[in-house]
């Protein structure tokens, strides 16, 4: 993942523009190290990006605490194919059926719960049924919640408080940036 950004980030070096914005938290630590030389990076302060679609990380923290072992899909993630289903495939190609079965079984065997979010922006039918097979076939409680759009939409409008880090050119992204999640203080320019 970091290579992927990194690399997207080293080619927008010859814009003209004051920053880059990543749609992107720490997930896994997937954007760990990336830097730009000649622009100011604005990253979500979120451990899990679906903080972004439920639109807060304080609304990320509640249904965290509600049920923790929660999977959440999107309508997009969905169409990527990034459901336990389109992760289950791409093992069954690799490992064969048997093996992949237990693979992702094994991998979630700690969730309770597939939830599906719903930002208001075109859910279909066939998105609520692959996320009601996946919970089918993980043996797991499905559930539709309300997404939102406002942190994104915060992004966008360069409305950058506490919930989000702007690297200066040259920083680089570290685990330290996001200990601070939900306080005061917040890395800017």
């Amino acid at each position: 993942m970091k290579e992927v950004i990194q690399e997207e980030i080293d080619r927008a070096e010859e814009w003209k523009g004051d920053y880059i914005v990543l749609s992107y938290g720490l997930c896994s630590n997937g954007i760990l190290g990336i830097k730009s030389k000649h622009h100011s990076i604005v990253i979500p302060r979120v451990h899990d990006c679906i903080a972004l679609f439920l639109g807060s990380p304080e609304r990320y923290k509640e249904e965290h605490q509600k049920e923790p072992g929660t999977y959440y899909l999107t309508k997009g993630w969905i169409e990527e194919g990034k459901s336990p289903l389109g992760i289950y495939l791409e093992y069954c190609q690799r490992y064969g059926k048997e093996t992949a079965e237990w693979v992702i079984k094994e991998e979630l065997k700690n969730y309770t719960r597939i939830a599906l979010v719903d930002t208001g922006i075109h859910l279909m039918e066939m998105h609520r049924q692959h996320a009601l097979e996946n919970a089918h076939f993980l043996h797991l409680r499905y559930e539709e919640i309300k997404g939102s759009l406002a942190f994104f939409k915060k992004m966008l409008r360069g409305l950058w408080d506490h919930d989000f880090i702007i690297l200066k050119p040259g920083e680089e992204v570290t685990q330290e940036l996001f200990l601070n999640l939900g306080g005061d203080e917040f890395h800017h320019i």
